[in-house]
């Protein structure tokens, strides 16, 4: 009996594809042996291959449920890359839960939504894969860039095609994402470089053709802020905006000094109200001690704190807009 050949170095790390093993001379008949897990259309991995899971990249399950090896198998049969939903996971971008739930929450495994995004020239992407939904797009060099090494569509083209998935009245949604593109967000050390910038943005939007959703972009544009850093403090700042009160400051601080420890969500500096939103975290006692610490710093400062909940929210923030309202009355008198 002739002893089975090894799989090369390179296919015993990750899925890989048929055409990558035709090009390394792995005959198709070695494809066929108990050693080798067949994943799906033209897609392979050694079984004793350790998988490579979205944790070790600090990411959570995408909705399609695969993993970044079988993706990155997956872009080069098809010589596709990640776009839509797919990309937006790549850059950590939250979606409303109907668009980022999964068929795992009881949403139809069937739909397009729940699928691999992928963008090619050709359309044969969409009838040939089993999971994927496919995007018929030519793309400029400037479009597509690799992430966590997986290539997929740039920062600003992603925001665009996310546009398309939106209806009138939902610019909301899109004003999140941008806002989460163009935020510096904490790290080790402190804060850390954008993904994106308004700038890029803008650029994005205005050199590109036209395309479905351009004109929901268009509205949400001027809404993108750098400063929030969840998506709540954003929905807060457009609720606001959208009850007639001025517009709030992100990342407020009581004084300006270069040490001031503590910074507000939101806030308005000239009446001196800070907004602070309380999320499920904040329930904790050490971050109940370190918000005790922070609200009394701007109390001694001369701020009023306005603390906002879950329960605000569902409320569209009534009791909130009236407290603002009230202060600024007052202020004004």
């Amino acid at each position: 009996m002739s002893r089975r050949r090894p799989l090369p170095e390179f296919f015993r790390h990750a899925p890989f594809s048929r055409s990558r093993a035709m090009a390394d001379r792995l005959p198709q008949s070695r494809l066929q042996c108990a050693d080798v897990e067949h994943l799906g259309y033209g897609l392979y991995r050694d079984r004793a291959a350790p998988a490579l899971t979205w944790a070790d990249v600090g990411l959570d399950e995408p909705p399609h449920g695969q993993g970044p090896g079988f993706l990155r198998a997956l872009l080069e049969s098809t010589e596709g890359i990640l776009s839509h939903q797919s990309a937006a996971h790549l850059y950590g971008i939250p979606l409303p839960p109907w668009l980022a739930g999964g068929p795992e929450g009881g949403h139809d495994e069937d739909d397009d939504r729940w699928k691999v995004q992928v963008t090619g020239p050709g359309m044969h992407l969409r009838s040939r894969r089993e999971g994927v939904a496919g995007h018929r797009r030519r793309l400029t060099a400037g479009d597509v860039v690799v992430r966590h090494g997986l290539t997929c569509t740039s920062p600003e083209r992603t925001w665009l095609d996310l546009a398309a998935l939106f209806r009138v009245g939902q610019e909301e949604h899109l004003v999140v994402a941008g806002d989460h593109l163009v935020k510096h967000p904490w790290g080790d050390g402190g804060r850390r470089k954008p993904i994106s910038t308004p700038a890029r943005l803008r650029d994005a939007l205005y050199q590109s053709p036209r395309f479905k959703g351009i004109r929901l972009a268009r509205a949400a544009l001027p809404h993108v802020r750098v400063g929030a850093d969840s998506p709540t403090e954003t929905i807060v700042r457009l609720r606001l905006v959208d009850a007639g009160l001025p517009e709030p400051d992100l990342q407020v601080h009581a004084t300006e000094l270069a040490s001031d420890p503590y910074p507000a969500d939101l806030g308005y500096r000239e009446v001196r109200i800070a907004l602070q939103y309380d999320g499920k975290h904040h329930l904790h006692p050490e971050q109940r001690a370190i918000d005790a610490r922070r609200d009394a710093w701007f109390a001694r400062h001369g701020w009023v704190v306005i603390r906002i909940t879950a329960e605000d929210l569902q409320d569209d923030l009534r009791d909130v807009i009236w407290q603002i309202k009230v202060h600024l009355v007052r202020l004004a008198a």
